[in-house]
């Protein structure tokens, strides 16, 4: 009994170091031109959730319905305000700048968005003039710290040049990071 139950325990062992193994190659990082992706920060302005004049959509993603406002959240850059008491011609009045969010949901006036690795819940109950009602810092352990894309070079993000807002394709040198 005692030697069947290590015949067991040691099976059990060499499936979990097998199945923990990876198939894909790791690429070497001795590389010293390689195309991938650097990270794009953003500058201490940029950072600040604010109301802006209206601009142009460049990446639209959700749109959201409240009161009399559409709301058309533009990837990575933040909502624009559209005023929607005519439907059949709404009135692009403004944006609400939220610098590296991917994500929103609305809820009872509050606008919960993610700026990189941090929570936020801005009241918009009046959209041309948005606060911060809480921040949650770290919520997001990796926010947009990895490009998107898998299985390509990357310039490691560093941390000292501020928050990252997105990844641009590019020849990079000697890189250090890969996924």
């Amino acid at each position: 009994m005692r030697d069947t139950f290590k015949f067991l325990t040691l099976g059990l062992m060499l499936i979990s170091l097998i199945s923990c193994t990876s198939w894909e190659s790791v690429p070497d990082f001795d590389v010293e031109e390689v195309e991938g992706y650097r990270p794009i920060y953003a500058t201490e302005s940029e950072q600040e959730v604010k109301t802006l004049p209206a601009r142009e959509i460049e990446n639209p993603g959700k749109i959201y319905v409240i009161n009399d406002f559409l709301l058309v959240v533009d990837q990575l850059k933040g909502i624009h305000v559209f005023d929607n008491e005519n439907p059949e011609n709404p009135q692009n009045v403004g944006f609400i700048q939220i610098t590296g969010s991917n994500d929103v949901a609305v809820r009872d006036n509050i606008l919960y968005a993610d700026q990189a690795t941090d929570l936020l819940a801005i009241d918009i109950s009046n959209p041309e003039n948005v606060q911060i009602a809480s921040r949650v810092k770290n919520v997001f352990p990796f926010g947009s710290q990895y490009p998107q894309q898998q299985g390509t070079y990357f310039e490691c993000p560093d941390p000292e040049k501020g928050l990252v807002i997105g990844w641009e394709y590019t020849t990079l040198n000697s890189p250090k990071c890969y996924r």
